[in-house]
């Protein structure tokens, strides 16, 4: 059987209303929402001609004191640290989809071998943002 690393699920709700609860519920986890792209908008403002139901959105959260906190002890983890945190959202044969791509354990030992108490930190914090989905879906 194939190992997928991408998380995937799908949500009973329209594409707005998983966005608002993930909203809702990101505090619950210690994760703020740092932005809510629409694509569909962003490609518009790039000149790119898209159909007209094309949607999808990408949310970028965070746990801002405990990113922080972490990147204070080692700036070089934030080219690791700020990447994992993108939820995207689309509509795919008019349900709303949901990937999650998150880093495991391994990968990240990988970004930076030295950095032990890094490893487990964020790989925790991946699981927690699938949890966060979970909920809010």
């Amino acid at each position: 059987m194939e190992k997928r690393n991408l998380f995937s699920t799908i949500s009973k709700k329209p594409i707005r209303e998983f966005i608002e609860n993930l909203k809702i519920n990101a505090e619950k986890f210690n994760f703020g929402i740092r932005y809510v792209f629409d694509m569909k908008e962003e490609y518009k403002k790039h000149n790119v001609d898209i159909d007209d139901d094309f949607k999808l959105y990408q949310i970028v959260v965070c746990n801002f004191r405990r990113s922080y906190k972490s990147i204070r002890e080692n700036v070089e983890r934030a080219a690791v640290l700020l990447q994992p945190k993108q939820i995207i959202a689309f509509v795919k044969e008019g349900k709303t989809a949901i990937n999650y791509l998150p880093f495991t354990k391994e990968f990240i030992k990988q970004a930076l071998p030295q950095d032990d108490e890094f490893h487990s930190g964020l790989s925790e914090s991946c699981q927690r943002i699938i949890e966060l989905i979970e909920v809010s879906k």
